[in-house]
């Protein structure tokens, strides 16, 4: 057997705080890559090799003693290709899904949504990861009701092939995540939604009619605006709007540069920058160049159109 997962970009919670029926939310893109790659055969026992060997035995451990899954044969794991962690990318989430998979798979089962969830216990803030696990696309979370343990509704809508993403990782530390990151929500009140409606209106009326009329400006400016506003809820923990004065630079380097669609992704470092490849390249060859000391990667992707779980994304 053989899995390979979309990463996401995360553009920012519609909700962060309580006090609405629904809570979280947002919106973010599934990305074809980097995505996690793992080779999966039966075996006498155990055995995981590859990048992020020890993270993946952590969870393998874990959903070994899932009661659905404790009868399957040992599996020897070889993971070929890992997401960066603690970047923005949504590592974690893909990782446990898919070792849930192949396990699952294992067993003889076809395993859902809902069952994947329940084993791995994420998505219990953000949907977008199992949204793009399941299918690709740009994505929208619907929100978590405190009425229900299933995870948040989403809705999926196809993203325009011309436009490709930039990737870049400053050379900084990583963005806030684990008991951290718990701890942070737990401390936000009712006050944290004053930014919430400006938030769902940014969403409704500007970024996804832009989006299906492929109004690529329309869709940067009001993107931009949106992650700008969803970063600033989290100021108190992070520099501004931003995860560090050189992530802030960074988007707005690529501003000046004609790509406007650009932001943080999650808590960062990783900044994204989405545009047509005739603006996209020359303004990334451009950063590249005069931050290369200050950067650990930097890389050009596309939407997923597909997921593990589904077919294609629809034009």
């Amino acid at each position: 057997m053989r899995i390979q997962t979309p990463s996401r970009l995360h553009f920012g919670l519609l909700v962060p705080g309580t006090g609405w029926r629904r809570r979280f939310g947002g919106l973010g893109l599934a990305l074809a890559e980097p995505g996690w790659v793992i080779e999966a055969e039966r075996a006498a026992a155990w055995k995981i090799t590859g990048a992020a060997a020890e993270r993946a035995a952590v969870w393998v451990e874990r959903l070994r003693h899932r009661p659905e899954l404790a009868h399957a044969s040992p599996l020897q794991l070889h993971i070929v290709q890992a997401i960066p962690e603690h970047v923005g990318l949504g590592s974690g989430t893909q990782l446990a899904l898919a070792l849930a998979w192949l396990m699952a798979r294992n067993a003889g089962m076809s395993p859902s949504l809902e069952q994947l969830q329940h084993w791995t216990g994420r998505g219990q803030r953000s949907g977008i990861g199992l949204a793009a696990f399941v299918g690709g696309g740009f994505i929208v979370d619907l929100g978590r009701s405190s009425e229900t343990d299933r995870p948040a509704p989403f809705l999926r809508l196809a993203f325009p092939a011309e436009w490709q993403i930039a990737l870049v990782l400053p050379d900084v530390p990583t963005g806030l995540h684990g008991d951290k990151e718990a701890e942070v929500f737990a401390q936000f009140a009712g006050e944290a939604n004053t930014a919430s409606e400006r938030l769902c209106r940014l969403a409704l009326l500007h970024i996804l009619p832009a989006l299906l009329e492929q109004r690529y400006d329309d869709f940067a400016e009001g993107l931009f605006e949106y992650n700008r506003l969803a970063g600033q809820c989290f100021a108190r923990w992070q520099q501004g709007p931003y995860h560090s004065e050189l992530v802030a630079k960074l988007v707005q380097e690529f501003r000046k540069l004609e790509v406007p669609a650009a932001g943080q992704s999650s808590w960062g470092p990783t900044v994204y920058a989405i545009g047509p490849k005739e603006r996209l390249q020359p303004a990334v060859d451009q950063i590249a160049h005069r931050y290369r000391s200050l950067l650990r990667t930097i890389m050009i992707t596309t939407a997923a159109r597909a997921g593990v779980l589904s077919p294609t994304v629809s034009e």
